[in-house]
């Protein structure tokens, strides 16, 4: 459907920093709702110049898929009529969740794993935490192989049928780390085996992407993300932040 169906638009997204449209595709059978990111509306950023945010959304999906995670919506890249090239992605119909949350700590569930503490705007004490399950445990393991460097709490969605979605993939995979997350709550826990199999399938995946001259990276990005991996089997827990690049992106939602 995403690959050929009939595409009209319906909006521009308010939000939106490169100029992504809300769409209908539809066949002589169906419709669904997806986003248009095109490649025409991305805008050059200082650490990622070469306005490819595309591929690397893409690459993201390709992992994801790759490693049986199914947390990235359906996506592809594709010659819209008028448009011109861009990556296309089904859109999640959320209902609200708690997947992420920010409250006064004596307000944070004891199940719920802490990641920092502030000062609002009224000068009150408020902590930043997230829930403790195998879907965002994955997804922290994921977001650490691809460096990315937005995973807001914005960007965790959960579907009517409870399903989490993770989207926002175009700033990841940069050669350099910049890894910034909300999702600091495992911090020098170590790896049990469900973590270490999922790195080592990653690894798998990341060296066919090299032998086979995988096109929607650098060669230099896929190799640091296999040192990345590496990196993380090695150590055989999950990793502090570095001191050279925020740890927390901003606005958290």
């Amino acid at each position: 459907m995403l690959l050929s169906g009939e595409i009209e638009i319906e909006g521009l997204i308010p939000d939106s920093s490169n100029g992504a449209l809300k769409v209908l595709v539809s066949d002589s059978k169906e419709n669904m709702q997806a986003i248009i990111k095109p490649e025409v509306s991305i805008r050059p950023l200082w650490d990622f110049p070469d306005m490819d945010l595309n591929n690397r959304e893409y690459a993201t999906y390709l992992l994801d898929r790759a490693l049986d995670l199914n947390y990235v919506p359906e996506t592809v890249m594709r010659d819209v009529k008028g448009i011109g090239n861009s990556l296309i992605q089904e859109w999640v119909k959320e209902s609200d969740n708690d997947l992420i949350i920010v409250k006064s700590p004596e307000d944070i569930p004891k199940d719920y794993l802490k990641v920092l503490q502030g000062y609002d705007e009224l000068n009150k004490l408020i902590t930043l935490a997230h829930k403790d399950d195998r879907d965002l445990r994955n997804l922290c393991l994921f977001d650490l192989v691809i460096n990315n460097a937005d995973r807001k709490g914005g960007h965790l969605l959960m579907d009517t049928d409870n399903k989490m979605w993770a989207i926002d993939h175009g700033v990841s995979w940069h050669q350099e780390s910049k890894i910034r997350t909300v999702l600091w709550g495992w911090i020098d826990i170590a790896f049990n085996d469900e973590d270490i199999t999922l790195l080592e399938k990653a690894k798998n995946v990341l060296q066919a992407w090299k032998e086979e001259d995988f096109i929607y990276l650098s060669e230099i990005e896929i190799e640091q993300a296999l040192k990345r991996v590496d990196d993380l089997l090695d150590i055989n827990a999950f990793p502090q932040p570095g001191d050279q690049w925020p740890a927390v992106p901003w606005p958290i939602f």
